[in-house]
């Protein structure tokens, strides 16, 4: 009897010890979920502050970083809608993983509208319903700041393992206030003259060398070493943010017996690029005096008519 009764004690304490093995799997489990979720939200509200950051400057943001944020939000976010498409580790975290979706969701549909509704307003300056986009936009980053506010107060409350770095505060809402004055402040800003979010091409002279090259002398005058010959090349650059169409660079020479005049074509360039366009040799007198022009004709849009032309005086050495 005695033996029997050994062996079922044995037997509760096999079962016991796998049901507190289970349990501390199920635990560990868990605190692992909530731990991803914890590191998801310390991002998510690092897009928040970049956000609120590039918010702050819409009058004078260029497009780039405006679109390079929201990106960035954005990415934040698929990466946690991602993690939430699947089943928790356990059944107690399904309401956590349900207000975590919808939190994320919400935030998406605010930060997509935003950002689409300020380039929306740059690109068109004549739109009206671009307001009523943008208060829905903010009306979705507000939801969806309470939404996450709320899931945090109701992590405390259910039974489940508390994570062991706390969840942190996440606002995606750029500022506190009424939604329509908020929206008339953001589409107003981001159509200022300053703000460098609106399409605009910008061709540009950045810079005219020459061969022989030139040197300034002690008394801030260009010089160019004795030669009976000049080669000019040019830099142009496109400062604008979309690209620009063909347009014709105009070299002219002044200061000899007769003015000079080179045309060559600048092909199309994508934002930021640079071209240089080298002209055939030109000929000078040594001792002579003259003036070099580099004028961009443009026949396009154009953001800033005071960098299509680089002027430059020089003399030729006669020694």
């Amino acid at each position: 009897m005695a033996r029997y009764f050994l062996l079922i004690v044995v037997g509760v304490a096999v079962i016991a010890g796998l049901i507190v093995s289970a349990s501390g799997d199920e635990t560990r489990a868990e605190l692992d979920y909530l731990e991803e979720m914890q590191s998801q939200a310390v991002e998510i509200s690092k897009g928040g502050d970049a956000l609120r950051d590039v918010v702050s400057r819409l009058q004078r943001i260029d497009r780039t970083e405006f679109v390079t944020v929201i990106d960035g939000v954005m990415e934040d976010l698929a990466v946690s809608l991602a993690f939430v498409e699947n089943a928790p580790p356990t059944p107690s975290l399904t309401p956590v993983r349900s207000m975590y979706r919808q939190a994320l969701r919400t935030w998406e549909d605010g930060v997509e509208g935003y950002g689409a509704s300020v380039l929306e307003a740059a690109d068109n300056p004549e739109s009206l319903l671009v307001v009523d986009t943008m208060a829905d936009s903010l009306a979705e980053l507000r939801a969806g700041d309470t939404f996450y506010a709320d899931l945090v107060v109701e992590m405390r409350r259910i039974d489940i393992p508390n994570p062991l770095t706390p969840m942190p505060v996440v606002t995606l809402m750029p500022a506190e206030g009424s939604l329509v004055s908020l929206s008339v402040s953001y589409i107003d800003s981001a159509r200022s003259p300053n703000s460098g979010l609106a399409l605009r091409p910008g061709l540009a002279v950045s810079q005219i060398v020459s061969d022989p090259e030139w040197q300034v002398d002690p008394s801030d005058q260009v010089v160019v070493p004795i030669t009976d010959s000049i080669v000019f090349s040019v830099v142009v650059t496109n400062v604008g943010n979309v690209a620009s169409g063909v347009e014709a660079l105009v070299l002219t020479l002044t200061g000899g017996p007769e003015q000079i005049r080179e045309q060559a074509e600048v092909a199309a360039l994508q934002p930021n690029q640079q071209v240089t366009i080298i002209f055939d040799a030109l000929e000078v007198e040594p001792g002579g005096i003259y003036e070099v022009a580099a004028i961009l004709a443009i026949t396009g849009d154009d953001s800033n008519a005071n960098d299509n032309e680089i002027r430059v005086q020089f003399t030729v050495n006669e020694d």
